[in-house]
């Protein structure tokens, strides 16, 4: 994956017309920025690892979709699909990333949680990486994604969000998987 080619794929589609994506499938556009080099505890607690985490290491952009008006999609919540790309600035790994994410209000307040199932596919090393880089153990990983936003105003978000990909083991005996925290930014047509 070249992280260049994400990085403009993914400004155009944010650079694009509203206007455009009103008439189509798309929900919202979201952008940010991510933190590498957090890991959980025994407790769930976020540790910083050895990167340091001084100033954001990655830019993150991610479209959601409407939910499909399909019966499968009902009885399983109606998520949303959404497609993302996570991109390295400091030469660490970049990944770009396919699932669902489902939406749920907080009561009747503007905040919101959601959570996202997905794959994700990465440029970093399988195996035999070097000091301060990761060995994953296969090109896909299985992505979750736990989001906590909130509706700034009809048409914009901003969100806190928790970013895991490994192999779960399915592929060998090496898989450091990656963890990331950021903000996002949302505009929703």
């Amino acid at each position: 994956m070249n992280s260049l080619r994400c990085a403009a794929v993914a400004a155009l589609v944010l650079l694009a017309p509203p206007a455009a994506a009103q008439d189509s499938i798309l929900s919202e556009v979201r952008a940010g920025f991510s933190f590498e080099g957090v890991e959980l505890d025994e407790q769930f607690l976020l540790l910083p690892t050895t990167i340091p985490l001084d100033r954001p290491h990655k830019l993150s952009f991610e479209l959601l979709f409407r939910s499909p008006e399909i019966d499968a999609f009902k009885w399983i919540g109606a998520p949303r699909p959404v497609i993302g790309a996570t991109i390295s600035t400091t030469g660490l790994e970049s990944w770009a990333s396919a699932g669902l994410s489902w939406h749920i209000p907080v009561f009747e307040t503007p905040l919101f949680v959601e959570g996202t199932l997905g794959v994700a596919v990465h440029d970093g090393y399988l195996v035999d990486a070097p000091a301060g880089r990761r060995n994953f153990g296969c090109r896909g990983l299985l992505y979750e994604q736990v989001t906590l936003g909130a509706n700034l105003s009809e048409t914009m978000t901003a969100s806190v969000n928790f970013e895991h990909g490994s192999h779960a083991w399915l592929c060998g005996q090496t898989n450091d998987g990656f963890n990331s925290v950021g903000f996002r930014l949302g505009y929703k047509f």
